[in-house]
């Protein structure tokens, strides 16, 4: 199963830590947005947070970390936690 939502970009080139960086950039986005009452701009943001989530995830997976493992123990681990509601 493929686990990305968008197309591979050019800054999966970017370092480790570079891509982190603008990962927490692209969160304060969200913040700034929010705390501005702009919540159509926040909404639009937190795709940008997801899709530099997914750059990352990509140059991890560079490196061999198995990204789909890691989000079914994230699942696994929630469902434990009971976080998802069922459906109805």
């Amino acid at each position: 199963m493929n686990p990305y939502q968008f197309p591979r970009t050019r800054f999966t080139r970017n370092t480790l830590w570079r891509q982190w960086w603008h990962l927490l950039s692209e969160v304060l986005e969200v913040g700034r947005a929010l705390l501005s009452g702009h919540i159509h701009h926040a909404g639009a943001e937190v795709w940008d947070v997801k899709h530099s989530a997914e750059t990352l995830h990509r140059i991890l997976e560079g490196y061999g970390v198995d990204i789909a493992a890691g989000r079914d123990k994230v699942i696994s681990n929630n469902k434990r936690r009971d976080y998802y509601v069922p459906l109805p």
